[in-house]
C-alpha cells in the first residue's frame, strides 16, 4: 500500500516538465495534499498492523506446534496403550519440560515452547548461554525434579483411588526421569555431570550399553549417536568463560551432587516399589 501511494503522488507531479502541476486550482491542491497525507498515515498503520499480525501469527504458530505435537504424541501412545494412559503420560512429559522452562526463566534466559516427539519425549529450546556450569546443571536437573513430583502425584492417586492406571503412570514417570539422569549428553544427567567432571560420560556410556544389552531398545542406539555429536561434534556442551567454573563454590558443587544422587535414589526406589505392586493390579 505504501508503494502504491508513492506511485500515485509521482503521477500527479509528472503533469509538467519540472514536476509541479500547471496552474492547479486551490481546492484540488488542498485535497491532493490531504489525500497524500492520509495515504501515508494509512500505509504506516497498515505496516504496523501487519507487523502485529505477523508477531501474533508467529506466536500462534509456535503454540500450534506445541499443541499439535502434543496431541500427535498422545495419539501415538493411544494406539498401543489407550487414551487414558496416553493423556496422562504426555502430561507428565509436559510437567518435566515446564520444570526446565521455569528454571530457564529464573536464570534470566529465554525459553522456547515445548515440542513433543513421539517415541522419544519432548524438548524445550534454551535461547542464550548459561552464566556458568552450575546454572547449566540447575536448568538440566529441574526437569527430572518436576517429573519426579508428577510421578509421585500419580502414585498418591493410585493409593487414593486404587486405579491401576495411576500406578502404571507412576512407574513410567519414575523410570523415565531416572533414565534421563544418566550422565551422558544430551540427556539431563549429562549436563548435570559436567559440573563434576567432563569424563562422567564414560559412566553414562557404560550404563547406556548395559541398558541396551538388557532391553534391546532401538532408541538407545539413536541416543548414543546423538551423544557422540555432543561429545565430539559441533553440538558438544557449551564452552563457558575461562573464569566461569571458578564462580562455582565447593559447597554449591556438593549441594548439586547431593540433589543429583538423592534424586537418582528416590526415582530408583519409586520405580522398584511401583514395579513390585504392578503384578498385583487387576487385569
Amino acid at each position: 500500500m505504501a508503494f502504491d501511494a508513492s506511485d500515485g503522488a509521482a503521477a500527479d507531479r509528472s503533469d509538467s516538465p519540472d514536476g509541479a502541476p500547471v496552474n492547479p486550482p486551490p481546492p484540488k491542491s488542498s485535497r491532493s495534499g490531504t489525500v497524500a497525507f492520509g495515504a501515508i498515515v494509512l500505509a504506516i498503520l497498515a505496516k504496523g498492523k501487519g507487523l502485529l499480525i505477523g508477531l501474533k501469527f508467529l506466536k500462534f504458530s509456535k503454540l500450534l506446534l506445541t499443541f499439535g505435537s502434543m496431541f500427535a504424541t498422545m495419539a501415538f501412545y493411544a494406539m498401543s496403550s489407550g487414551w487414558r494412559f496416553a493423556v496422562g503420560f504426555v502430561l507428565m512429559i509436559l510437567v518435566h519440560e515446564l520444570g526446565h522452562g521455569i528454571a530457564i526463566k529464573r536464570a534470566g534466559l529465554a525459553a522456547g515452547y515445548p515440542v513433543f516427539i513421539p517415541f522419544f519425549g519432548a524438548m524445550i529450546a534454551l535461547k542464550g548461554q548459561p552464566r556458568n556450569p552450575l546454572v547449566e546443571a540447575e536448568i538440566a536437573i529441574a526437569g527430572p525434579v518436576a517429573g519426579a513430583g508428577a510421578a509421585l502425584v500419580c502414585a498418591a492417586l493410585y493409593f487414593w483411588s486404587r486405579d491401576p492406571l495411576y500406578l502404571v503412570l507412576a512407574n513410567a514417570g519414575f523410570y523415565l526421569n531416572l533414565f534421563n539422569l544418566t550422565p551422558l549428553p544430551p540427556l539431563d544427567g549429562g549436563r548435570v555431570a559436567m559440573l563434576f567432571s567432563r569424563r562422567a560420560w564414560i559412566v553414562g556410556a557404560i550404563v547406556m550399553g548395559a541398558l541396551f544389552l538388557f532391553t534391546a531398545t532401538p532408541q538407545l542406539i539413536l541416543i548414543g549417536i546423538m551423544s557422540l555429536g555432543h561429545l565430539f561434534g559441533r553440538n558438544r556442551a557449551p564452552a563457558f568463560a575461562p573464569d566461569a567454573a571458578a564462580e562455582v563454590t565447593v559447597a554449591e558443587r556438593q549441594n548439586m551432587a547431593l540433589l543429583y544422587f538423592g534424586l537418582c535414589f528416590f526415582l530408583g526406589a519409586g520405580s522398584y516399589f511401583a514395579q513390585q505392586l504392578l503384578p498385583a493390579r487387576p487385569h
